[in-house]
């Protein structure tokens, strides 16, 4: 099967002689082609059919070629442009390269030269679907779901930034997302398929987070047997996630500062400072503003962090959006432990709706799966949602030390779930939740679970 015929080129030039001579070669090599004489015409053509390639004459008799090639990559900006001209000079290629041309051809025109432009286009065409796929490949389950104005609003900076080295701090409550959006800014981003790493600092005791985010070397402390590189190393080329970085302490946040301004760091023992490349994304649930003032908080890290500002709205400003990620979530947790599908009611996603969730989507999606294991029935009422979450006055006014209770009690619960039915497999329990081992068994011991 001849590929070429796929690929679809406009031939657009004065000298109608050249236009079929190039028509013809290249319907021999397999290609659709077709021609036109002017650059109204072409405009008229372009917009009538898809197009992959447009090789255009710098010289039309309507209009300057240079001109009519920033119309197209402004109008179409997928349709790649091949410049040819009798007139070439390379102030003239430059100025068509900085318009957006994929290639410059001077005639008289070579056809080897021709052809091997046009198969360059056809690579690089072919590379950016293929890195396409492989990023909606690597989105798949990192989704960010709803059509509330407030998600759009986050849906939108992460379009915008994600293509830039610039540091980013990710705002919002526990539970809202940070890690989702801090994701999907690495994967579209051209750091995609290198390593991104996250970073729990609240998780990390003081004296361990230096060792762990910048390494050392053999010997620097008691019980360092040999040379370990930091996460701030393991994350080269691509992206560090330092995630509640409202907890760190404040000589690591020093550390921190300098890494991120002079792109260096230094294992602790270490005596040569060691280059790094890596993206910044920072998140907190706290006011680090308020933590300034108390003086647990670097200004000056404060301002480095802060040069682009993402704010998660919680989940009860997106009510819009509960129906759907609770089907979402529902329909995951049914496949992942081999129970039927379930439907949602309109009368139990009135009770979700109404629900003030002050464990945002996490709490949600840890409902979901009890739902999917305790539940029997294939349609879900308004009885089965109040029965997991008793959505009552009592329970919305409860204070911020019994709303801590009722979430270490929720989060017990599910890690028990989780550990039951991967058969107390640490390892596989820790995958299934998304979080290493040692953070597993922290986990396990500050809410008292043990194996039983």
């Amino acid at each position: 099967m001849n590929t070429n015929r796929n690929f679809r080129i406009l031939i657009v030039d004065d000298e109608k002689k050249i236009c079929h001579i190039l028509k013809e070669i290249l319907e021999t090599e397999g290609y659709y082609a077709a021609d036109v004489y002017n650059g109204a015409d072409a405009l008229k053509k372009i917009g009538g059919k898809p197009w992959d390639l447009v090789l255009l004459d710098v010289k039309l008799p309507d209009t300057d070629g240079i001109k009519l090639l920033g119309t197209i990559k402004t109008e179409y900006p997928q349709i790649a442009v091949v410049m040819i001209s009798a007139f070439g000079t390379v102030a003239r290629a430059v100025e068509a390269l900085k318009n957006g041309a994929d290639d410059f051809i001077e005639k008289p025109l070579e056809v080897n030269r021709v052809l091997k432009a046009i198969r360059n286009v056809q690579e690089r065409i072919q590379l950016q679907k293929q890195s396409q796929a492989l990023q909606w490949e690597m989105l798949k389950g990192f989704e960010i779901i709803g059509e509330t104005a407030e998600i759009k609003r986050v849906v939108e900076l992460i379009e915008k930034i994600a293509p830039t080295e610039s540091a980013v701090m990710i705002l919002g409550e526990s539970g809202t997302g940070k890690e989702l959006v801090a994701r999907n800014i690495q994967m579209k981003s051209p750091r995609m398929g290198h390593p991104f790493v996250h970073v729990n600092c609240a998780a990390l005791p003081g004296e361990l987070i230096e060792s762990e985010l910048f390494g050392y070397e053999k010997g620097a402390f008691t019980g360092a047997y040999a040379r370990k590189p930091g996460q701030i190393e393991l994350a080269e080329n691509g992206t560090l996630f330092l995630d509640e970085i409202g907890d760190m302490s404040l000589p690591a946040q020093a550390k921190v500062l300098r890494a991120i301004e002079d792109h260096e760091i230094m294992h602790l023992g270490g005596t040569r400072p060691i280059r790094v490349n890596a993206r910044f994304i920072t998140a907190t649930n706290q006011n680090l503003e308020e933590l300034i003032a108390a003086k647990k908080f670097r200004e000056d890290l404060y301002h480095r962090i802060n040069v682009i500002k993402i704010t998660v709205p919680p989940l009860r400003n997106r009510k819009a959006d509960i129906p759907v990620l609770a089907q979402k979530f529902l329909n995951e947790a049914c496949l992942d432990n081999n129970r039927p599908f379930k439907k949602i009611g309109d009368d139990a996603q009135s009770v979700l709706q109404d629900h003030s969730w002050p464990g945002n989507v996490r709490e949600l999606k840890y409902l979901m799966e009890r739902l999917a294991i305790l539940i029997d029935k294939t349609d879900v009422d308004e009885s089965d949602i109040r029965s997991l979450i008793r959505v009552d006055q009592k329970f919305r006014n409860l204070g911020k030390m019994e709303i801590e209770k009722a979430r270490d009690s929720f989060e017990k619960e599910y890690l028990v779930s989780v550990l039951d039915r991967t058969g107390w497999r640490m390892s596989e329990a820790a995958d299934a939740m998304g979080i290493d081992r040692s953070t597993l068994f922290r986990k396990m011991r500050k809410l008292g679970i043990r194996k039983k």
